[in-house]
């Protein structure tokens, strides 16, 4: 289903045809699809994250993949991290998204809570992978954490 341009040059007293409410119901339901563009990945177990002092992949499941119409995505992460601190960054198509250093949220020892939201702005149609990335110094995520991308 694609978007249809809806019929702008009503004159008073024009009845609407059945194809013109099918035009409506179609776009309705092609604004609904777009909305929903989401990819999620939540984890079922703990995942060990080794040494590094660059940001690198979390875990390969933390790699979603979306096909956008073009405009803003909201990212989105939480999770408990155990052990030591972790520096969390998102990556889209090989672009970090925070600060070089820190990334864009900095937190969890001894079963801290890390979460945070971000917005990127005027991304491009087409499809985009975001990759949850990690640098730190031997951290433990903890089961349960959720990664999810979704464009609005």
């Amino acid at each position: 289903m694609a978007w249809t341009t809806p019929k702008t040059d009503w004159q008073v007293g024009e009845l609407v045809s059945a194809g013109e409410m099918n035009a409506v119901s179609e776009n309705l339901a092609e604004l609904d699809r777009v909305r929903k563009t989401v990819a999620a990945h939540t984890t079922e177990d703990d995942i060990a994250i080794p040494h590094s002092a660059t940001f690198v992949d979390i875990d390969s499941n933390f790699n979603l993949t979306i096909t956008t119409e073009g405009g803003d995505v909201l990212v989105h992460f939480h999770g408990v991290v155990a052990n030591k601190g972790l520096k969390i960054d998102v990556e889209v198509d090989g672009t970090l998204q925070g600060d070089a250093d820190h990334g864009l949220r900095y937190g969890g020892v001894d079963n801290e809570m890390v979460s945070f939201t971000h917005l990127i702005q005027n991304l491009s149609a087409g499809s985009h992978t975001f990759k949850l990335q990690g640098r730190n110094s031997g951290t433990t995520l903890r089961r349960l954490a959720q990664f999810w991308v979704r464009e609005i």
